[in-house]
């Protein structure tokens, strides 16, 4: 998802070389036998945007000037892969090379305007990990395409041909980012991704806001739908991260604060920094779209 590309994290490469490192005791593993694959370790490989990369605002922030980096989802997959692989006295290897702000465009292109510890487009890594890695037990997830349509939602409206615009452009990009992971992927590589939840559901509890909340939902239905063909048309699972968030569940109503709402808001307002404007997961948030992963990764 997008956050302002103004902002410079350098420090997701020691991110993710911390959480790396802890993962696997500090113990650095030599680069498989192309022929016969490492067996004895478990790769991850995560792939995709800011909630790939683990980013989210600290409380006081304004306009995204107070974040970190490094605390989300493939974090927390990270460290429950990793501990059921010390379980079964295997080695474990995370690799994150999400950056915040990559769409769908610039994950084939290049230009994500967050730094990031690599040169290449992020596509572009990705295949030359799983070349490396290609007869070796490998895990991918991927979250992409949030950033494609975020941009049509600033100045508190929506932009619906700005929607169908990044749509349109959104599904062709998606197949082939996922033709050319397929591509290259080993036999022991499983790909695995996610549907988008709707922060801007947010929009109700703010004066007047219902309307405008009611009307991002079928836009969020057209968005997911056109990630949900893509994954489907190259038959690789897709962690249903809206339906968890109930994003399409205006009943039941439930409390939040002194007030009822429907389900889809309050685990919006619960589950992501939108309290703050923040359209990224908080840490419950994040943990729930691991979880949401975990039992297709297994």
């Amino acid at each position: 998802m997008r956050s302002p590309h103004t902002r410079k994290i350098s420090q997701i490469a020691a991110t993710a070389a911390l959480a790396a490192a802890a993962l696997t005791g500090g113990a650095g593993h030599a680069a498989a036998d192309s022929n016969t694959g490492d067996r004895s370790t478990q790769y991850y490989l995560a792939l995709g945007d800011s909630l790939a990369a683990g980013f989210q605002t600290l409380p006081g922030s304004h306009n995204y000037d107070h974040y970190l980096v490094g605390r989300g989802y493939a974090q927390d997959i990270a460290r429950t892969l990793g501990t059921e692989a010390q379980s079964r006295d295997q080695g474990f290897e995370f690799t994150n090379l999400g950056c915040p702000g990559e769409s769908t465009r610039t994950m084939l292109e290049g230009g994500c305007g967050f730094e990031h510890p690599y040169t290449d487009p992020q596509l572009v890594e990705a295949e030359a990990f799983l070349r490396a890695h290609h007869d070796d037990n490998v895990i991918v997830t991927l979250d992409i395409g949030a950033n494609d349509v975020d941009r049509c939602a600033l100045g508190g409206r929506f932009d619906v041909a700005c929607v169908l615009t990044g749509i349109k452009a959104m599904g062709p990009n998606l197949n082939i980012i996922l033709d050319r992971l397929q591509t290259v992927a080993g036999p022991h590589t499983r790909i695995v991704g996610m549907n988008l939840y709707n922060p801007f559901l947010a929009k109700y509890l703010e004066p007047g806001g219902q309307v405008l909340a009611a009307i991002t939902m079928p836009l969020t239905g057209m968005v997911n739908s056109s990630i949900g063909d893509a994954f489907a048309r190259h038959a690789i699972p897709l962690a249903d991260v809206s339906a968890v968030f109930a994003t399409n569940a205006l009943t039941p109503m439930v409390p939040y604060g002194d007030q009822q709402v429907p389900l889809n808001v309050s685990r919006v307002m619960e589950w992501t920094n939108m309290s703050r404007n923040d359209i990224h997961a908080n840490d419950t948030g994040y943990q729930v779209i691991a979880d949401t992963f975990l039992p297709l990764l297994r």
